[in-house]
Order: C-alpha cells, then structure tokens, then sequence
C-alpha cells in the first residue's frame, strides 16, 4: 500500500513538473538579423515572455529558446536579449540557432551553464577552434553542427568528442564507445604530431 502510494505520488509530481514548465519562446522564421531585433518581434504562438499575462499551468521560466531559420551572424547580445525576455535566463538549458548565418561563438554562450541542448547545424562556422569554448559549459550533452564548413575538416567528429567528452548526441547521432575511443585516438596522435613538430622546429634553430 505504501509503495502504491509512492509511486501514485511521484507520477502526481512529474505530471505537475511537465505542466509547469513553459513553451519554448520561439523566434524561428523571423528574417531576423540581430538578437535585438527579436524585441521587436512578437514570438511565435505559445510562447511566453517575461510581461505577458500568466497562462494557467505554466511558469514564467522559459527553458527553451528557438531563433532558428533567421540570418543572425552574431550572438554577443545574447545574454542582454534574454534578461529582456524571459524572467531567469540562467535556467535556459535548450537553444536553437540552426540555419543562420553564425561564423564564431561568443563567450555570452558560457553565461547558460544550464545549457544541455545546442542547435548550431546549417551555419558558417570554419574552424574547430571555436568548439574550445564550449568546453565551459559542464551540462551540455547534445550538439549539433553538421552542415558548416568546419564539418569537412580531417578529424572533424574526432575534435569534437575529444573536446566535448561529456557530449552523448553529436548531429543527431548518439555517441558510441567506439566513437570515444576514436576521439582518444585522435588526440593522442595530434599530440604526438606536435611534439614532432616542435622537434624539427629547435632541430632547424
């Protein structure tokens, strides 16, 4: 009886957290080119911003964010943009900027450590250096980045599991132990590769 109980509760509770939590602010399909240009724009149906009037069964707190479709390059007025927006944007932990016109990450990003979800495919990010910075975000587990250039780079998938080793989706793929073990492979040949190079490089001096 008490076990019944139990479980009759947590379900109780876990129907009431999903009520609880609010629709994504959805910005997608918006032709818009800069994050400030969002407070302009009415967002999407069922969505909910920080001055909008309560809906019974939902929270102020947006967890999810959608920009996707749109022709942002740039993310610096992320953070400035969302604290207009939502009332904790710290507690954002999914975000959408798939299909735009991205070229580097900005350090805004590591301000949402409660980010698990990042959508970056069909953008214009060329270097895999730019994936360093996400290394400070200790909750992301999913990412996507296909269809930039950088996805063409030698090593690509390798990199970024390498950097990222607490990812377990990558372009929609989940990551497999061999995966992981390819990543380690990687990084202990591209160290090897440049403890070589440094050799020639005071050999030559």
């Amino acid at each position: 009886t008490t076990l019944l109980y139990t479980i009759k509760f947590e379900v109780r509770m876990s129907i009431k957290t999903l009520n609880n939590v609010a629709p994504p602010l959805d910005f997608s399909f918006k032709n818009i080119a800069t994050l400030t240009d969002s407070l302009e724009e009415e967002p999407r149906k069922g969505t909910k911003l920080k001055d909008s009037t309560p809906q019974e069964g939902y929270t102020e707190e947006v967890t999810a964010v959608r920009y996707n479709n749109n022709a942002i390059h740039e993310l610096h007025d992320l953070m400035t943009t969302m604290t207009a927006l939502v009332v904790n944007p710290v507690a954002i932990s999914w975000l959408d900027f798939s299909f735009n016109d991205i070229h580097i990450l900005d350090d805004t990003l590591l301000e949402f450590k409660s980010l698990t979800t990042l959508y970056l495919h069909g953008n214009q990010l060329m270097s895999l250096n730019e994936i360093k910075r996400l290394s400070a975000l200790p909750n992301l587990r999913t990412l996507t980045l296909h269809g930039n250039p950088l996805e063409a780079l030698e090593g690509y998938r390798q990199f970024v599991l390498g950097t990222l080793p607490c990812l377990k989706q990558l372009d929609f793929s989940s990551v497999t132990k061999q995966d992981r073990r390819d990543a380690e492979n990687w990084k202990t040949l591209c160290s090897k590769k440049m403890k070589m190079s440094k050799k020639v490089a005071k050999t030559e001096d």
